[in-house]
């Protein structure tokens, strides 16, 4: 499935170019958008560089993140925060910030606001991922409907939630992930070794997991 995307007009040109060059987008308009930064349908996706993310988060310029992703939340059905960089990198750019402090952050925005914030290593995986999100909410499920109450329902914690969208990553084992690892941030200083433990992940779904969670654009 392809899908059309909304691109805010005030990202950089590179931006555009990313979405109209990936192979699921069918067409790309830019335009103002309210709030976020790309858009499908109702899935808004606010884009953020690494320093944007760590200034935003501690107000030191720009806006305060938190009240921009208060108000993606209210403009769309399904909102997301993804972050163009690796928390690793937080050190090599000197904002002075303790790197746990931002951690707590992302996992603050989404326990708090029910949005996600989504590291990605860089502009194309961005990209991509928030492709693959918005198909995720667009298209007809290719599998069996999960059962009411299983990981999609909204009365499930969205770190749960989350887990049930990685790939290969079901409503058991999403229960499985976030009975041991109830917050983003926990996950984070999981292993692949330390994944293995849960019943039911072997070697590659940890490995899937574990790069799920910092690349945000696992392979399917």
């Amino acid at each position: 499935m392809r899908v059309a995307v909304t691109v805010d007009d005030r990202e950089p040109a590179g931006v555009a170019a990313a979405v109209r060059a990936h192979p699921d987008v069918s067409g790309v308009a830019v335009d103002r958008l309210s709030a976020g930064d790309l858009a499908v349908d109702a899935v808004g996706i606010e884009r953020k560089t690494l320093r944007d993310f760590v200034n935003g988060v501690m107000a030191r310029s720009g806006p305060d993140l938190y009240d921009q992703a208060a108000r993606l939340g209210e403009a769309y059905d399904h909102a997301y925060v993804l972050v163009e960089g690796d928390f690793d990198d937080l050190e090599a750019l000197n904002t002075g910030v303790d790197p746990a402090a931002i951690r707590g952050s992302m996992a603050s925005i989404t326990a708090r606001l029910s949005i996600p914030v989504i590291p990605c290593t860089d502009r194309a995986r961005l990209v991509d991922y928030a492709i693959r999100l918005a198909r995720k909410h667009v298209e007809e499920p290719s599998a069996r409907r999960l059962p009411v109450g299983a990981v999609p329902s909204k009365r499930e914690p969205t770190t749960k939630r989350m887990y049930g969208c990685i790939d290969g990553i079901g409503p058991e084992l999403a229960a499985a992930l976030y009975e041991a690892y109830p917050t983003i941030e926990a996950l984070l200083e999981a292993t692949p070794e330390d994944l293995t433990a849960i019943d039911g992940i072997g070697e590659t779904r940890a490995r899937t997991v574990y790069d799920a969670v910092r690349t945000a654009g696992a392979e399917r």
